[in-house]
Order: C-alpha cells, then structure tokens, then sequence
C-alpha cells in the first residue's frame, strides 16, 4: 500500500547559498570609523570602515567570550575593537591586541571574508569551504559617469532563496500571468561566451518601442538596459544580500542618460516595485523545486538551472539544483 505524500512545505528545502560576491552594505553608509551589524548568509557579521577608509568584513563574534563586534564595537586605526574586553582584530580577522596581555592565543581569530567595494557598493566573498575569490566583481560602468544621472536606490526584503527570484529573469512565460501583460514579451535567453545569461527583449512603454538587454553574472547580481535610442537609455542594477535561505534583501540602483532625466526616473522606480509586488505573493508562498516537472515550452528554465549548478559544490546534498 502507497501511502499519500507528506505536504510539499514540509520536505522541501531551499538550496545552500551559491558561491559569489554579496552585496552587504552601499557605500555611503559606511564611513571611516563606522561599525555595522549586518545578518547574511545564516551568519552574523560586522562590516566596518578603518581610518584608512578600507571596509572590511568579519564573521561577528569575538572568540574570547562571544561579544558581538558589529554592536558597541569601535574601529582603532585599522583594526576592530570588541567592545566586552578591548580585543582588537586585524585585517586578516587575527587578534593583534590584548590591552591587559602581551601574549596572544594562536586561536584567537574571527572568521575574514574578502571584501570588493566597486558600483558604490560593498560586497563580500562567499565559498562554503572559504577558498579565495575565482572573478571579479563586475564593475558597472555607467555608476559614476557623468552622462549618466545620480543613482536612485531602493531596498527590498523578498521571503524567498536568491535562486527563487533569479530564476524569474529566465522566466518570460510569467510575465503574462502574473504581471498581466498581454502577451508573452518576444525574447530570448543565452548563456554567451563571458559565462553570464543574457536576456534580450523588444518592449514598449508609453507608445515608444525599446529593446531590454538583461545581464546575470551570478544569481543576485544583475544588470538591465533599455534602450530607446540614442541618448535615451536607462539602466537598472540588481544586488542581493542573502539573510538566510528563506529572505533575500534585494538593492536595487537605477540611472538614466542625462538627456531624458526629466522624463523618467520615479515612474521606472514605481514600476519596479509595482512588478516586485506583482511576484510577492508567488515567493512568499511558494516552495523551491529541487526537481520541477519541465514541458517543452520551459526551454529557458532548463538553460537557467544547468547554468546555475556551478555556484554550487557538487557534492552539497542542496548542491544540485
């Protein structure tokens, strides 16, 4: 006799955090001396800028007693201070000071992760067996530029894994269903020769026609460009900071060309958080399908999860997705 299976929401689980860069912090929110607590990763954190203005980032607890250095600790020079006993920790996560002992336990360290500070933002290196970046952070050009406008930015937490939501961008068909759009958008999905999948599709906003060219360098890292001819251009760049498998803070940064500043701006940021409310409901109820049931019409999901296997280790029990 065959018994019915247990619920979905009781067995599945989400995958294990992909390996890659995570955005943990924008820059501006750090200055030197500055101290902050930050949850990524299923792990506590202490981000923190030194007198030099190097930003760094440490697993959070000191390993004399447990304090918390991202809560009341200080920054000395270019070290991080715990705030219970005045243990100071260095670069490389090792304690180089004890103010009442000039011996130092060997053991007395924190966890370092590597640390980029590029598009105006901080991001920090993850590899569940701590081996050392293998790429770059890709560098978004027009951040900065002065044809380009100054960045407005919005933050979002989505109660769903990151592979949940990047696996959207592979998923024109959704579109239709649930941002009630007409018809699905004419597009394509290709992983191309520098390794990220790249989205092209032909739109129209507001009577004018456009073309979208959407980049994934890694699940939660992304940029979308749209075009509507010479001059009249605006860029969207997606970050992520995973909190745990099961809640994704999303930073969104959006430019335009100077030239149709005054035309678009607020109405973009509106539609993306009215398109992020449109995919609330689904993340924050669905389960994740470690094994979905594809047709032949999901041609670019599959693309997408052969893609995304190697931000994991093969031999994770979560690792194949």
């Amino acid at each position: 006799m065959e018994l019915i299976a247990v619920c979905d929401s009781k067995t599945n689980t989400a995958p294990d955090f992909p390996i890659g860069w995570w955005s943990v912090a924008r820059s501006h929110e750090l200055e030197p001396g500055d101290v902050k607590s930050v949850s990524a990763l299923d792990r506590e954190l202490v981000v923190y800028r030194t007198d030099s203005g190097e930003a760094r980032v440490h697993d959070a607890f000191c390993p004399h007693l447990g304090a918390h250095l991202g809560v009341n600790g200080k920054v000395v020079g270019e070290s991080i201070q715990c705030p219970f006993h005045g243990w100071q920790f260095g670069g490389d996560g090792k304690c180089n000071h004890i103010p009442y002992c000039e011996t130092i336990p060997s053991r007395a360290k924190v966890q370092n992760w590597p640390v980029s500070e590029v598009n105006g933002e901080i991001y920090m290196w993850f590899h569940p067996t701590g081996a050392d970046p293998d790429r770059e952070v890709p560098i978004i050009e027009q951040i900065g530029d002065e044809h380009w406008t100054e960045p407005r930015q919005v933050e979002f937490n989505i109660p769903v894994h990151i592979q949940d939501i990047a696996e959207n961008s592979c998923d024109p068909e959704h579109f239709q269903y649930v941002h009630k759009q007409n018809q699905t958008p004419p597009s394509s999905v290709e992983v191309e020769d520098d390794g990220a999948v790249h989205l092209r599709s032909e739109i129209e906003a507001q009577g004018m026609k456009g073309d979208l060219h959407a980049t994934m360098f890694q699940p939660g890292l992304a940029r979308v460009m749209t075009s509507y001819g010479p001059g009249a251009e605006m860029l969207v760049y997606n970050s992520a900071q995973p909190i745990s498998r099961n809640e994704t803070l999303l930073r969104w940064t959006l430019i335009v060309r100077n030239e149709i500043a005054e035309f678009v701006g607020d109405q973009v940021m509106d539609g993306i958080i009215e398109g992020l409310s449109d995919d609330y409901p689904i993340w924050e109820n669905k389960v994740h399908r470690k094994q979905p049931i594809f047709c032949k019409g999901d041609e670019t999901l599959v693309l997408f999860r052969k893609w995304v296997r190697q931000f994991y280790l093969p031999e994770s029990p979560r690792g194949q997705q």
